[in-house]
């Protein structure tokens, strides 16, 4: 028998719905600031550093993911969830990181489709072999920018934020130009052609010692070098390709250099000691340069290119000399602009350069 419900029987009242915590509301450092957006340059990355947002301490001491300028999740405060070793500002700071920032995301290039291909066809065997072997040894360069740069970026800690974004950048760039010489090698079908002796590779690819010794010989022994390269291909370049390739290289090889630079000199204006120990390791570092530079096989080619073939080689060696003697004053000159003197004990190699 079924029984009726009662008629005075009601369902239990709803539960009141539990108020918000709105606490986080009141969790910003600084409400109502706001980053000017100029009329030529639009909203950068430099233009947000204003008020409380543009105070960038000494050291950082978060070990979390935590942007700067917020707050911590309550109860997580400090909690390291990232192995992020280097949060002394000296560790890799510079002040035009944020500008060169600004100019590599603005002058970004393609080869796949910005570079007029059909136009490097019909050049000598001679030349194009030439072309083919500096190209080897470009890209190889390239490839270890980006394994170098990429080793140090995920132990920097995220209170200086406008390095990490510009290094991605360069990162960016130096795929950019392994691809880039790779293809020059390939499109003509001479190939890739003979690897380095990679003495400086290795030695890059090693350098646990700190990021501004290693940004020292990547961007500075190593990167000047490339530098001056880029500067010499763009001025030899056999067709309109090779001047191209060397004039938007040469471009951001430059701004690499540049943060390098503003680092460099930052670094040993503040730690103490830190120019002599520079000045140490660039000695050992010049020896490693000098087996890579005892291989004929670069400086052959180029003369190759140079000389417009191996007939006029010997006229090609001479423009290899300048170069060469251009690298090392350059590098001496950044080195003397940073703050290391190496002109008293520099290599035997280096110096012979200088002679000539």
């Amino acid at each position: 028998m079924v029984q009726e419900r009662a008629k005075d029987e009601t369902p239990a009242a709803a539960a009141a719905p539990p108020r918000p915590d709105l606490s986080w509301k009141s969790m910003t450092i600084q409400w109502g600031t706001r980053a000017p957006v100029h009329p030529q340059g639009g909203l950068t990355l430099g233009a947000l550093n204003v008020g409380a947002y543009g105070e960038i301490p000494d050291y950082w001491e978060d070990r979390s993911r935590m942007p700067r300028g917020s707050f911590s999740p309550p109860g997580t405060a400090g909690a390291p969830v990232g192995g992020y070793y280097l949060r002394n500002k000296s560790d890799f700071w510079a002040d035009n990181a944020a500008e060169l920032y600004e100019e590599a995301i603005s002058r970004r290039w393609a080869s796949a489709d910005g570079l007029p291909w059909a136009e490097c066809r019909g050049l000598r065997d001679d030349v194009e072999l030439a072309i083919c072997q500096v190209a080897t040894e470009l890209s190889q360069q390239a490839s270890i920018e980006v394994e170098v740069v990429s080793s140090w970026l995920q132990l920097m800690s995220y209170g200086y934020h406008e390095v990490k974004v510009f290094l991605a950048t360069e990162n960016f760039d130096a795929g950019r130009h392994f691809e880039v010489f790779r293809k020059r090698a390939m499109v003509n079908g001479g190939g890739l052609g003979l690897e380095s002796p990679g003495q400086v590779n290795r030695l890059l690819l090693e350098s646990r010692a700190g990021w501004t010794e290693t940004s020292l010989l990547l961007h500075i022994l190593r990167g000047t070098f490339t530098r001056t390269l880029y500067r010499y291909l763009a001025a030899f370049a056999p067709t309109p390709v090779e001047l191209l390739i060397g004039r938007r290289a040469l471009q951001d090889a430059s701004r690499h250099i540049a943060y390098a630079m503003q680092h460099l000199k930052y670094a040993v204006n503040h730690v103490t000691g830190l120019a002599r120990n520079l000045n140490v390791g660039l000695a050992q570092a010049e020896a490693f340069a000098g087996r890579d530079d005892a291989d004929p096989v670069l400086w052959e080619a180029l003369a190759c290119l140079f000389g417009g073939g191996v007939q006029g080689m010997d006229a090609g060696m001479q423009t290899v000399a300048r170069l060469r003697r251009d690298y090392v004053r350059d590098y001496l000159r950044s080195l003397d602009w940073i703050g290391v003197d190496r002109r008293p004990g520099l290599a035997s190699n280096f110096a012979a350069l200088l002679g000539g």
